[in-house]
């Protein structure tokens, strides 16, 4: 088995004192990748370490994590470790078993590197996971850059196994006698990827017996058009930022506009895999009408006067609890209650409420209403929020006032008459001020 064509293709050998984490779950391709890496960079200078994550959903973990840490004191290699506890970690992710633990689990490889100064991190994925994976996408209805699967080569994410066929895999664990444990889970039909490996594999190769290594070339056939596709889509876009011109987008070629928010989307903090084609063909959607519109993962697109922008939405700030006389921080504002209002404040809302009732800031719900002094009736501050020309993007960010839990007034809207002060009755001054930050408004 000789990888240094392949990595070499691919610049995937660092140079001499560089250093390569390795991806190592004790598993026949990790172990295999562990050996050659550990045998290449003691011939070009280089260091290899192992990172492994327990993610304790096995009996057997212990076991795993114990070989791997065996075999890496034996060979004096850089041994990292940590654990997880995937099943909670997914019921609050509300996420697969699956991806909960491949997120945790390169997460965990990202930040081992980053403490080691790693220039790349290595992970095992062979030829075999290469076609499968290609496949999976294809039944998922994916497009060409989908079916272009794995990419060899990821920021410093490196497969130098991906063009390699498992059973060169299996010969060199022979040869050179490397112990590997065997995941038990393999053989469990419930995961897609073990039903397709061990029951529609054997029929396609039926039919073609040349069926992976045909899939893999077409993968990377693929790979290459979607690279071009990826650089004319990056023309339609500015240098940087996460905002286009609608009309830009309108005009880009029907085939382009999917991978130019693709590419916005990519200039985020944010996972790809959360978007499907239903979001693209949304996100397309409110190019052409404008508005606002939530995303997974926390993403939120609007589109406004002509421009089309992503971003993170930002955390909606908690309940906060408002004390007489002490200024509470809430939402980028200083907000402080007593019996006058600070003649300075940019905003003061007087409420009729004693010392004795619990008074809180919170952002709007969407079940509030508020009666305004003159008003017919009582309207949904959904509604008097459109007519004041508070755009949804901004609404989170409003101070909504209550008096023992019920809404009485929000910043910029107005006051419920059934909260307007009365002459002789119990009233508190509440004011709303910027904070300050570096000697500029929040």
């Amino acid at each position: 088995m000789d990888l240094i064509p392949w990595m070499e293709q691919w610049h995937m050998i660092p140079p001499s004192g560089g250093v390569i984490l390795c991806a190592v779950s004790g598993g026949r391709d990790s172990m295999c990748l562990l050996h050659y890496l550990h045998r290449l960079g003691a011939k070009r200078g280089f260091l290899v370490a192992a990172g492994h994550l327990n993610h304790g959903m096995r009996p057997t973990a212990a076991r795993d994590e114990a070989l791997v840490r065996d075999f890496c004191a034996a060979h004096g290699v850089p041994f990292y470790v940590a654990g997880e506890r995937v099943y909670e970690q997914a019921r609050e992710w509300e996420l697969s078993v699956e991806e909960t633990g491949r997120r945790l689990r390169y997460a965990f490889l990202e930040r081992t590197a980053d403490e080691i100064g790693a220039t790349y991190i290595a992970t095992a994925h062979h030829r075999g996971d290469q076609a499968e994976t290609v496949l999976l996408n294809l039944l998922r209805g994916t497009g060409s850059e989908g079916l272009g699967g794995i990419p060899p080569v990821r920021g410093r994410l490196i497969r130098p196994l991906l063009d390699t066929p498992r059973e060169e895999i299996e010969a060199y664990l022979q040869r050179w006698n490397v112990a590997y444990v065997e995941d038990e889970t393999n053989t469990d039909l419930y995961y897609a990827r073990n039903r397709l490996r061990l029951a529609v594999w054997p029929e396609l190769e039926k039919i073609h017996g040349a069926a992976r290594e045909n899939i893999v070339r077409a993968a990377g056939i693929l790979r290459r058009e979607s690279a071009y596709l990826d650089e004319q889509a990056e023309a339609f876009l500015p240098s940087e930022g996460t905002a286009v011109s609608c009309e830009a987008l309108k005009k880009a070629p029907e085939a382009l506009r999917a991978r130019i928010l693709h590419r916005l989307i990519d200039r985020l903090p944010c996972g790809k895999k959360d978007f499907g084609a239903a979001h693209l063909v949304a996100l397309e959607h409110l190019a052409h009408t404008g508005g606002m519109l939530d995303l997974p993962g926390g993403v939120r697109a609007v589109c406004r006067e002509g421009t089309f922008t992503l971003s993170m939405a930002p955390d909606a700030p908690e309940e906060t609890v408002l004390t007489w006389d002490r200024p509470a921080d809430w939402g980028g504002y200083t907000i402080r209650i007593g019996q006058e209002a600070r003649c300075d404040a940019e905003n003061a809302i007087c409420l009729r409420a004693g010392r004795g009732q619990l008074i809180t800031v919170r952002v709007w719900h969407s079940d509030d209403r508020l009666t305004l002094p003159g008003s017919r009736g009582a309207r949904s501050l959904k509604r008097l929020f459109a007519e004041a020309g508070i755009a949804p993007e901004r609404r989170e960010q409003v101070p909504v006032f209550c008096v023992d839990g019920r809404a009485a007034a929000a910043c910029g809207i107005g006051t419920d008459g059934s909260f307007v002060p009365e002459r002789g009755a119990a009233a508190v001054w509440i004011t709303v001020e910027k904070r300050q930050q570096g000697g500029a408004q929040v």
